[in-house]
């Protein structure tokens, strides 16, 4: 490419970067102060006493951490909890494993799935059989593999009481001990919060809403009024699109950091990490290839665009490459810190996290269309059915989200 148009190319890739990434700059210090710290609730009673709290986990061949997980829950300091653990067709002793835990904490229960009915995801069934046998005012819905600290679910459910909410998702600290990996997990959560707008949950009408597979606390009236689980029986990605279908009714939605109060790893690694975005990434934009292509191109530009023009542009262009990396980098080895208690170092492989989750995006939709299906927990289903089966966003316009603060800043 010549000077004169590497120059123009220059101006058009850094100029637009630099924009977002203040943009994103801007939002993310407004969600930092509008998100919260669980660790810093007091863990006072509601009106005297503690609702009854049913922990519902949803856990397929788990029997590497499931163990932990449970017990990090049955201990939990919570005088009215009970848990239900729901087996899905675990092939790995993961229900063997329940079924002993069962009978050392009576505060326990163990549901046993053998058979998939027609027309249901996996984990989308599990979570709907654990509820049906929650008798609790609240439903936490979590997975098998995620840790708690003792006094989680206390600070939790007094948030979400004194603040009169119907849901309340809990962002948790993601473990993630090797350095690509958590430099392809920063940059996965710094655009999923961009995507989130968790700034906006507390004003009224406003699109944002977050649902967290991790941790999904939600009032068991307002789940059954929005038809729980069966709404969304073929949804890949039950846990965020619960979330919107809840704010989306008019179910008053909030969202917390845990931090260290909730744990979870994704994957053990890099490449599983990257692995583990096959299955979904395609559902993510709702099994559509124009969503799947902006989304790829958008990540591989603002994130290694900047970069590109920063080595290889000249003059003004390279000025405002500079700013958009001084940005991204700002922005994302603050997600480092916060989201995986990273040195934010992580920043820095931005262009090489991002165009690996871009690719990511583009394989998943590619093995979709070109199986015609996905499988999930051994089961095959037809990429039409899920298609058909997709909760659309665009089908739930935000003008039934309510608020529940109207301080903006």
């Amino acid at each position: 490419m010549s000077g004169g148009h590497w120059g123009a190319a220059g101006w058009a890739i850094a100029l637009p970067c630099a924009l977002w990434w203040a943009r994103a700059a801007w939002l993310g210090l407004l969600a930092d102060r509008r998100l919260e710290d669980l660790g810093e609730t007091v863990p006072v009673p509601p009106r005297g006493a503690w609702p009854p709290l049913a922990a519902v986990v949803a856990a397929r061949d788990e029997a590497g951490g499931i163990d932990r997980a449970i017990r990090s829950l049955v201990s939990q300091d919570y005088p009215a909890l009970e848990v239900i653990a729901v087996d899905d067709r675990s092939r790995d002793g993961t229900g063997e494993i329940l079924d002993r835990l069962s009978g050392e904490f009576p505060n326990l229960r163990v549901v046993h799935v053998r058979a998939l009915p027609h027309g249901w995801l996996g984990k989308n069934h599990a979570c709907a059989r654990g509820a049906e046998e929650a008798a609790g005012r609240w439903i936490l819905f979590t997975d098998g593999d995620v840790v708690f600290a003792p006094t989680a679910l206390r600070r939790a459910v007094a948030y979400a009481e004194a603040r009169d909410l119907g849901h309340l998702a809990a962002l948790p600290h993601l473990v993630a001990p090797r350095l690509l990996e958590r430099a392809f997990v920063t940059t996965f959560a710094s655009f999923a919060n961009m995507a989130f707008r968790t700034w906006e949950l507390r004003r009224p009408k406003t699109a944002g809403f977050v649902g967290i597979g991790a941790f999904n606390l939600v009032l068991r009236d307002a789940y059954r009024t929005v038809g729980g689980h069966g709404r969304l029986p073929l949804e890949a990605v039950d846990d965020v699109k619960l979330g919107m279908v809840l704010r989306r009714s008019g179910v008053r939605q909030g969202a917390v950091r845990a931090g260290r109060l909730v744990s979870v790893r994704w994957n053990a690694g890099f490449v599983a990490s990257w692995r583990g975005l096959l299955k979904n990434a395609f559902a993510a934009a709702e099994y559509r290839w124009p969503v799947a292509l902006a989304a790829a191109f958008a990540l591989c530009l603002l994130g290694a665009g900047p970069w590109a023009v920063l080595l290889l542009g000249s003059g003004a262009s390279r000025a405002i490459a500079l700013c958009a990396v001084a940005l991204s980098t700002g922005v994302v080895g603050g997600a480092s810190r916060r989201v995986v208690g990273g040195s934010g170092v992580e920043a820095l492989l931005l262009p090489l996290a991002a165009p690996a989750l871009a690719s990511a995006v583009l394989a998943s939709a590619a093995l979709a269309t070109a199986r015609g299906s996905v499988t999930w927990r051994g089961t095959r289903y037809p990429l039409k059915a899920l298609r058909q089966g997709c909760v659309r966003v665009r089908d739930w316009p935000p003008d039934g989200a309510v608020g529940w603060d109207r301080r903006w800043w």
